[in-house]
């Protein structure tokens, strides 16, 4: 099981897509999703700290209310590009948490199934 966010800025709204993704062995994926509208404006860093934060609070709700299993998270930052300035601070941010992580190109959940929810 996966949890992604992604999220896009547009005319001082923000929107964020939160995705759940749980594949099963032979039978393939399905995924969940919700949106969230804020009406502020956020800085890069800040906006990446916030997708992390749903995520987390995602998983949580998953693992504590559900009694699933912890999923991993997905995190719509990478090595390379302008996310890289944060990169230590929100994967530190996961990894205290005790979540592990996927970053680009391998977090899907965020990168491609909650992106398709932002615009």
């Amino acid at each position: 099981m996966w949890v992604g966010t992604d999220s896009h800025a547009r005319d001082g709204h923000v929107t964020f897509a939160t995705a759940i993704v749980i594949y099963k062995v032979g039978n393939g994926a399905t995924y969940f999703y919700y949106v969230t509208h804020e009406r502020r404006s956020y800085d890069m860093y800040s906006r990446l700290i916030k997708e992390a934060e749903f995520s987390l609070n995602t998983a949580e709700f998953i693992e504590n209310h559900l009694n699933l299993i912890k999923p991993e998270i997905h995190l719509d930052i990478g090595l390379n590009g302008r996310s890289k300035e944060v990169f230590s601070v929100i994967t530190g941010y996961v990894k205290g948490l005790g979540y592990n992580y996927k970053i680009k190109p391998e977090s899907f959940a965020a990168t491609n199934v909650a992106h398709l929810y932002t615009k």
